[in-house]
């Protein structure tokens, strides 16, 4: 996309305004768009949130109207926005992308307007013992791997472009015990004011580029992270929520751990991140004790294996092992993680524990497989991400599914002291648990306790059949035998206005065992976009949009300091209650995992870097910035984009389906750029004919033509009603908008009635 357009679809503003009482954080973001351009548009940004938020409404103002959605399931949503944006309405849709991803599409966008998107969401925070920590994610550093393979449809996939200028703003406020809390963030300078009600916070510069995540860490006295009840109404009865903090301090298990550490060596971790995790992989070297077992693996597009099998914690093998972990460099090329964590699982002796412990920027595509695959291993998996705008989605997703735990750690701080906490959880004592309710519930979150991690939060819910009268409290049996216990009260949810937010929060998170189906009744009643359910809001225009809008990605900026491009460097302050950080990219050069001994189009995919020409330039603190020259960063952003998708020729073909029906959805799919491309981009019979439309349909299609309709109106009818009741087509917007189009403004009700209910019963039956 050319400079021009980017700039035409530029993210005018970002708004953060947000709230925490106590571990309940409730976030309000407005995003403005503008069409600056003579023709209509739509507008399409794939923005990450926190991976526990649930995004709980939507609100859309285009230009002075105020417009409002609803939640639909998946398809019927986008059947609806497509026919809206075809037929020359406007529309908003907004998808889940991933974990921690969302999609917003706005169709015809006419020029001159102006688009403000509101969404809300809420999430239940942590502590992590006397740290609460605030994460808000800026942007999406670009990702290894085939996001199209991996659930995202084209336009869906995010770019990168080093000249966009998305900046945000935010207002947050600390409120009930967190007023009283000491404040920090490693990401941003801030401002701090002590009000009555609330400890606002705010940038210091008001507005920031939004090239790196914003961090707060909020450190707060035992009063605020006391244990936290709340209860509301739900149905018949009512949800509850107990928020537990156990303290196991002194409980440590002393027998020997085996464990395998992890390194990503892989290109985006250049600059910053690589040299935190060399910093990190000594200090957990440093701590492991004589009776632990251990083997560490570099990898990037192969795993590396330091030793053949686990080795003892003695002198000689972590002197070799601190040897070879100090020299790690990020230049072994992709983040071929799956391969290196299945090398982990085997290492695992049998009958065995094994804890592996994840250190990655988790800048991978693949995350739902890589998920699937760590749950089936039986190995824990502790995680720590690295770096300004780590992928959460992939760190949490591991953790969670086998029972560790995630750190996510900002460059501007201690990785040590991180990690000395991340093996205080690996070596915690196993412990059963078991929380005792007023009443017993009719379900419960989780169903079993897996593991208790000391000065960690444990949220559990349960939906009971009447409104709660007394506390809740949590059992835990240590392996020596010794039992501790802690009790909460239930209050009632405070504002009766969100009374339903509590409510909406359990149902999101009992989504994940649902099957589908049942998955999408439930976010449905519950009115949540999840990967089953979208948000739609339709704008039925007076005038229609004459043409199909053009397609406008709004990029993200390259994340900073991500793969050599920069170095965060952080100049502190201290004060009573707050510290500033001056964060700066101080410096972009080519990232040196790109660097190639040879220039020809044949050179290997991926190489180990040769000496650069000229040195990273080493400048004092006080030394101007120079940006490097438009032709430079314009080579940067290519190689980025190139280096991050996979190549089509390694990528393997799908098997010709044998039945009537699939094989003519892959008949469209293989055939549908071609066909946009053409003038016309409906087929015509005989061309379906051959693509194994059978004559049941057939036939009573040329009979249409015999008795005067038109042919390519008797297929755009039969390609929509294919689109509406065949099965889900990956078919690009440039293939399917024209057929729509075609179809509302040229298919009469009478043919397409004729037509609709033979496609409908063939894709039923066939």
């Amino acid at each position: 996309m050319s400079r021009t357009k980017q700039q035409s679809c530029v993210l005018q503003a970002v708004q953060v305004k947000g709230r925490l009482q106590g571990l309940l954080g409730e976030m309000t973001i407005a995003q403005t768009y503008q069409n600056a351009e003579s023709v209509n548009i739509e507008a399409v940004f794939t923005f990450p949130v926190p991976v526990e938020a649930v995004l709980l409404g939507v609100e859309i103002c285009i230009n002075d109207r105020q417009l409002q959605g609803r939640v639909l399931p998946k398809r019927q949503a986008e059947e609806t926005y497509e026919d809206a944006v075809s037929g020359g309405d406007s529309a908003v849709l907004v998808q889940e992308a991933g974990r921690g991803l969302y999609t917003v599409n706005i169709g015809n966008l006419l020029s001159g307007e102006t688009a403000r998107l509101t969404y809300r969401y809420a999430l239940l925070h942590v502590w992590n013992g006397h740290t609460l920590r605030f994460h808000l994610p800026q942007t999406i550093a670009p990702r290894y791997g085939n996001p199209l393979a991996d659930g995202l449809q084209p336009h869906q996939i995010p770019q990168v472009a080093l000249d966009a200028e998305n900046r945000f703003s935010l207002e947050l406020d600390l409120g009930g015990s967190l007023r009283q809390a000491v404040v920090d963030s490693p990401s941003h300078r801030i401002s701090v004011a002590a009000e009555m009600e609330a400890l606002h916070i705010s940038l210091a510069d008001q507005q920031a580029l939004m090239d790196r995540d914003f961090i707060l860490n909020i450190r707060g006295s035992a009063e605020a992270r006391a244990a936290f009840g709340l209860y509301a109404p739900d149905g018949d009865g009512g949800v509850a929520l107990a928020s537990f903090q156990p303290d196991l301090a002194g409980q440590t298990d002393q027998g020997g751990r085996t464990c395998v550490l992890m390194a990503d060596c892989s290109g985006s971790m250049a600059g910053d991140s690589i040299a935190q995790t060399r910093e990190a992989l000594l200090a957990i070297l440093d701590r492991l004790q004589p009776a632990d077992r251990f083997n560490v693996i570099a990898f990037g597009s192969q795993p590396q294996a330091f030793f053949k099998t686990l080795r003892s914690a003695d002198i000689e093998g972590l002197a070799q092992a601190c040897a070879r972990a100090g020299g790690l460099e990020a230049d072994l090329g992709g983040t071929e993680i799956g391969a290196a964590l299945q090398l982990a699982y085997r290492q695992r002796p049998q009958g065995e524990p094994l804890d592996i412990l994840l250190i990655t920027d988790g800048e991978v595509w693949n995350v739902e497989k890589l998920v699937t695959e760590a749950k089936a291993s039986g190995c824990r998996i502790f995680t720590v991400g690295v770096g300004a705008s780590v992928a959460e989605g992939l760190v949490r997703g591991l953790a969670e599914a086998t029972g560790g735990a995630a750190e996510l750690v900002h460059p501007n701080e201690d990785m040590a002291g991180r990690i000395v906490r991340h093996f205080q959880r690996i070596r915690a004592p196993r412990a059963e648990a078991s929380v005792n309710w007023p009443v017993e519930p009719k379900r419960q979150l989780p169903k079993m306790i897996r593991q208790v991690f000391s000065g960690d939060t444990l949220h559990l819910l349960a939906w009971l059949p009447a409104l709660p009268t007394a506390p809740a409290t949590l059992e835990l049996t240590l392996s020596d035998g010794q039992r501790l216990r802690q009790t909460v009260t239930l209050e009632p949810w405070p504002v009766a206005e969100t009374a339903d937010t509590l409510p909406r929060l359990a149902a999101f998170r009992r989504l994940a065992g649902l099957p589908a189906e049942e998955a999408t009744a439930l976010a449905v009643q519950y009115q949540l976009v999840t990967p089953h359910t979208h948000f739609l809001m339709v704008d039925i225009r007076a005038e229609k949009a004459e043409d199909l809008p053009e397609l406008r990605t709004v990029p993200h900026i390259l994340a900073a300091g991500w793969g050599g491009t920069g170095r965060m460097a952080a100049r502190s302050t201290a004060r009573p209650i707050a510290c500033d950080a001056s964060v700066e990219l101080d410096y972009l050069d080519i990232p040196a995992f790109f660097r190639r001994q040879a220039s020809s189009d044949d050179s290997p995919r991926y190489s180990a870097p040769s000496a650069p020409s000229s040195p990273r330039p080493q400048r004092p603190e006080d030394a101007a910035v120079e940006s490097p020259p438009p032709q430079r960063r314009a080579s940067i952003v290519q190689r980025v984009q190139s280096f991050f998708f996979s190549r089509p020729d390694v990528l393997e073909e799908p098997p010709l389906p044998s039945t009537p029906v699939p094989r003519f959805a892959y008949w469209l799919e293989k055939n549908a750029l071609r066909l946009a491309d053409q003038p016309q981009p409906v087929p015509t019979l005989d061309e379906l004919a051959q693509a194994g439309l059978p004559d049941e349909i057939l036939i009573p299609l040329r009979e249409l033509v015999a008795q005067g309709e038109a042919e390519a109106a008797v297929v755009a009818a039969l390609l929509h009603a294919f689109l509406q009741h065949g099965p889900k087509c990956a078919l690009p917007r440039k293939f399917t908008r024209p057929i729509r189009s075609h179809f509302q403004r040229q298919v009469s009700t009478m043919l397409a009635a004729a037509v609709e209910p033979l496609v409908k019963t063939w894709c039923t039956t066939g």
